[in-house]
């Protein structure tokens, strides 16, 4: 469970730190830890698609958009960006966000990132 406070505009703002585990694979564990106080918009979602698969803060695919915002936020390169993308792919399903969303879910953020990064002027 993520603890957040609701913020006026619609995000929210981290009560308590998280770690998330992304994957463990032949003695490799891949660790996420994000501070207390982050502030996060969860998924990025239109008002209109949430019927479809769910607001942005509270659903099940929550804790793997948090965990997507702060590597996006803090990506370097565009490889961690790429990174970034997988590990949010990956928590979707370790979360049960059936095959059809977190696939139109991950197509989303790969272009919505290559967009932005773009206009970061972040490189390839």
């Amino acid at each position: 469970m993520i603890h957040f406070e609701a913020l006026p505009d619609g995000r929210a703002r981290l009560t308590m730190a998280v770690s998330e585990v992304i994957w463990e694979h032949n003695g490799v564990t891949d660790i996420v830890q994000i501070p207390r106080g982050f502030v996060t918009d969860g998924a990025s979602i239109p008002r209109w698609v949430w019927p479809i698969v769910g607001p942005p803060i509270r659903s099940n695919h929550f804790r793997a958009a948090v965990v997507h915002d702060w590597l996006c936020e803090n990506a370097q390169s565009y490889d961690e960006r790429l990174m970034g993308d997988a590990k949010f792919f990956a928590l979707l399903r370790k979360y049960g966000v059936p095959r059809w969303k977190r696939s139109v879910m991950y197509l989303a953020v790969r272009l919505a990132g290559w967009w932005t990064w773009r206009k970061k002027g972040g490189a390839q």
